[in-house]
This record gives structure tokens, sequence and C-alpha cells, in this order.
């Protein structure tokens, strides 16, 4: 009875540090988030996606091809709850308590014939218990259940495929359950394509005599599997659904291969210098570079969320002893995690911009699994130590006080510090159009932020079936918007642009504190300075300064 309530505390604990002040922290909505949010709204109201696209499978909406699981998850909540922030995140929080729940159960099926305990007086603790509560408390796995991040999606039918294929020992059909929940993981996010494959190779090499005598389940299961991933394949195929990829992969990414083009030039294209040079040899050795930084420890334990690692900074000895702990098991299924924990990084070792942990969050389960493991090696070294009730009391301070200190980083600590990254300030600023659009006959807002308009659409709880009417990402109504010096293409880009071309009518602009001087009001750009009005600042809950409503005087 004790594990169950120890159980019940595990999930309420999950519960309440994933869907505490979830609408306002983190502060705004990212940019992503914005996007997935109003796609759900369009698609809860009109049915078509924000370009008028009918039940799409894939999202163009930045012309990154969002996956689909998410926004559709998100489009269900939004029916319960509106599009606002906490409709938006709701659907990660959830699947992320759920994570919790089906990681405790997949550990139990796996150390049902051990016995592996940590008894404190009358407390037997199973590794299951521990390694869900750590999980519970995990700093990577709260920053990415409390925001709409697919990757956190994609964990829990990830960890929900393994627990089923774990089962279907018991009962065969539970193989279909598993294939079909692997599917739905790849409509999340990306790193699931590999890893899912991967650790079912594995699991088929462990308990292939199993696995011949229900043939028949793994052959229907298998057969569902492609008939359900074949949009994706297609998708792989397109050009279209290629984007993504190609904006992230090493292999669009010249700065590797460009050294080496210019030093076979150098060598007058010599045969030696094409071997010596080859570029197969740098896209090689930038993998390993990016694959290794996903696995080091500073990524981990130090830096991985910003002010702090992904993980407890006292869980990095234990993860150790626990790795070395579970080689030593006889179990086969160790094997599993093994290649789970090596699998994840392929990802990051394919694309730019590592380390990441939103490619290798299906890794926190495993990692959190060594700890735990860990906890338990060390437990039982310590136990009959006459010193053992002074080591557990230090263990109790180090630990309360880490999670303490998480707490307030994460709470008070970094809302003030990556506020603007989470959009503070854009919904107060789409509230004042709200007020005044009215009052203006053109309202022009800076891209210095990237895509304003996905912003306004949400904030604005716009018509998605006037904006796929008349709309763009250029503007709506009386409102433009203009662009980054990331966009490609034309727009209105106020760092170039002869901003009085635009002043037709009562005209205003909405700018960034980089777009002028606000020591002389001055805008500079590449055409002539132009001499403002400020008429009023906008602050966000914890950005001050993010826009300024400006007037042209000359």
């Amino acid at each position: 009875m004790k594990k169950y309530i120890f159980l019940t505390v595990i999930i309420f604990i999950g519960i309440i540090l994933r869907f505490w002040d979830l609408g306002q922290i983190p502060p705004g909505v990212s940019h992503d988030e914005a996007a997935i949010g109003y796609n759900a709204y369009s698609i809860l109201t009109t049915g078509k996606d924000e370009y008028g696209n009918p039940w799409p499978i894939f999202f163009r909406s930045f012309d990154d091809s969002k996956l689909p699981g998410m926004i559709y998850s998100v489009a269900i909540s939004e029916k319960i709850f509106g599009l606002n922030e906490f409709g938006v995140r709701f659907p990660s929080a959830f699947l992320g308590v759920l994570t919790i729940i089906a990681f405790y159960f997949l550990l139990k099926e796996l150390f049902r014939n051990t016995n592996l305990k940590l008894e404190i007086k009358n407390w037997k603790l199973e590794i299951p218990e521990v390694a869900a509560l750590l999980l519970a408390i995990s700093p990577w796995h709260i920053n990415f259940s409390r925001a709409a991040f697919e990757t956190n999606g994609s964990l829990f039918f990830i960890v929900l495929s393994i627990l089923l294929l774990v089962k279907t020992f018991k009962n065969p059909s539970f193989f279909i359950a598993s294939v079909m929940s692997a599917v739905i993981s790849f409509y999340f996010y990306y790193t699931s394509r590999i890893l899912i494959p991967i650790v079912f190779l594995v699991f088929f090499l462990i308990y292939k005599d199993r696995f011949l005598k229900i043939k028949k389940w793994v052959t229907a299961g298998i057969i569902l599997g492609v008939i359900f991933s074949i949009p994706i394949l297609f998708n792989i195929l397109n050009p279209v659904g290629l984007t993504r990829v190609n904006t992230v992969s090493i292999l669009e990414d010249k700065s590797y291969t460009n050294p080496y083009s210019q030093a076979i030039l150098r060598n007058n294209n010599s045969l030696l210098s094409k071997i010596i040079y080859n570029r197969r040899i740098a896209y090689l050795q930038q993998f390993s570079e990016n694959y290794l930084k996903n696995l080091a420890p500073d990524f981990y334990f130090a830096t991985g969320t910003g002010p702090m690692g992904l993980m407890y900074l006292w869980e990095a000895p234990l993860v150790l002893l626990g790795i070395y702990f579970l080689f030593r098991i006889k179990e086969k299924w160790k094997w599993i995690f093994i290649a789970w924990f090596f699998a994840v990084p392929i990802v990051g070792g394919l694309t730019t911009q590592q380390p990441n942990p939103f490619r290798t969050l299906p890794n926190v389960p495993v990692v959190v699994l060594f700890s735990a493991m860990g906890i338990y090696y060390l437990y039982n070294i310590l136990k009959k130590n006459r010193f053992f009730k002074f080591y557990l009391s230090l263990f109790v301070i180090v630990f309360i006080f880490f999670f303490i200190r998480f707490l307030v980083l994460y709470f008070d600590y970094q809302p003030y510090h990556t506020s603007l990254v989470w959009g503070d300030g854009h919904k107060q600023m789409a509230q004042f159009v709200k007020e005044n659009k009215s009052k203006y006959d053109n309202i022009y807002v800076t891209g210095y932020f990237w895509r304003p308009y996905i912003y306004m659409l949400f904030y604005l709880k716009y018509q998605p079936s006037l904006y796929q009417k008349s709309g763009s990402i250029d503007g709506f109504e009386n409102i433009h918007f203009g662009i980054s010096q990331w966009d490609r293409g034309e727009g209105i880009n106020f760092a170039t642009s002869d901003l009085s071309s635009y002043i037709k009518g009562n005209t205003i602009f909405i700018l960034s504190s980089e777009d002028f001087n606000s020591q002389n009001n001055l805008i500079q750009s590449e055409k002539r300075q132009y001499k403002f009005e400020v008429l009023k600042k906008i602050d966000g809950v914890y950005s001050k300064s993010v826009y300024y409503i400006v007037k042209l005087i000359s």
C-alpha cells in the first residue's frame, strides 16, 4: 500500500511542477507556440491551417513544415480552454505528467524479477519509484513540459511504445499498440524516427526467440506501422517537406566544407588533396563533434538550461555509478537503455546548433534511470557504514538545496532574464493595437523580433476565415508588418526602407529600441534620417520598453 502512496505523491509533485502558474511562466509565448496555437485555433474554427489548407498532415507555418501531433493536441485543448497561453501549453504539461506514469510502469515491468530496494526504516523504495521521482523533479523535463514543445509530446509516446513493447510477451496484441504509439511519436518530433527503429531492433535481437513465437502479431504490427508512416515518407521525399531538414542539416551548411574546398584549390586540385580534404571527411568530423557535444557532462550538469544544467549537479557522480551498476547486472534489457542513450544524439550529430536540449530530450528517462541506479548502488555501499545516518542527512540537505535553487531560478530568475526570448511584450503590443487600430489609417509593426504577424493573430484571436481570405504575413486590415534581417524576399525593412513613403493619412510605427536612437529621437535607415515623436512605450510583464509607439515628424 505504501508504494502506491509514494507513487501518488510523485504524480502530485509532477502535476504541481508542470501546471503551477503555467499561463504566466514562461512569460508570453515563443514564436513556435504562437504558430502552434493559432494554427490549432484555425483548424478548430475552420478545418484549415493559417494558409487555408484543409486538415493538413504537415503545416506550412514559417515554411518549416511543422508536424501535426502537437497542433492537433492543442486544438483539443483550445476547445476547452480557449486560445491563450494555458490552452497552448496544457497538452505538453499533461503529456509530461503521463510520461512520469508511463516511465514508472515501464521500469516496474523491467525490474519485476529483481530485488533492488532501498530500505529506510519502514519504507522500501524500488528503483522505479526513485526514477519516477527524479523524472518528476527533473529540470530538463519540467522545462520542456511547461511549453508547447513538440519533442515533449514525442517523448511520451516513445516511453509508452517501449512500455507496450515490453508487455508484448504477456499479451501479443500489445505489439500493435506499441507500433502505433511509435508511429504517433513520429508525428510529434523527428528524433523518434531514428531512436525507435534502433530500440526496436535491439529489442528484437535480445528477445528474438520470443518474437518468433508471435511472428503473426509482429508482421501485422509492422505492416500497420508502415501504412501509417506513408505520409511521413511522402513528406520526406517532397521538397517542401525537406525545408525544415535542410535548414538545420550539417549537409546544407557550407561552412563545414568551404575550408576543405579552398585547401583543394590551393593544392591545384591534386588527387592527394582531394583524398585528404574530401568533403565527406568534413561531414564526418562535424557529425562526431556534434554527437559528442550532446553527451558532454557540462551540457547535462552545468549549461544545458541557461543558469543551470539539464540535471542537478549532485546527480553527476550518481549517473556514473548508475552506468557502472547497469553494466554489472545480468538483465538483457539493459542493452535497450544503452542503445537508447547512444541513439538519441545521432540527430544532434546530423544537425547544426549543438548541443541541443530539444533534440536530445528523449534521453532524459535514460539518464534519470542511471541516476536512480546510482543512488541504489551508493546506498548499498554505505548502508552498513556507521556514519550512514550522517551521509543520508547530508544527501537530503543537498537534494533539498538544489531543488529549491532550481525552483527559484526557474520561477523567479529566468522570467526576468529570458522574457524577451519568450515573447514578453508582444501581448501588450497587440492589446494596444486592438484598442487603438480604429484611430489610425495605418499601423506599421517592426520585424525586429521576427514574424510579428503570428503574435498579432494569436493575441487578437483574429478570425482565421478572414485571415485566410485577405491576410498574409505582411499584414491584414490596416496593420502592416516589417521583416527582420533573417528574412529573405521582399518586405518592409525599417533599416533600409524610405519610411516616409508609407505614411498615408494618420500613420504610426511600432518599433523596437534597436530600430532607432532613443536619445535624440532619430531613426537611421539607409535612405535617410527620420525625426519622430514617441507617443507611448510598451512594457512586458518583466521586460521594459519592448516597443515604442512613434509618429514621424520629418
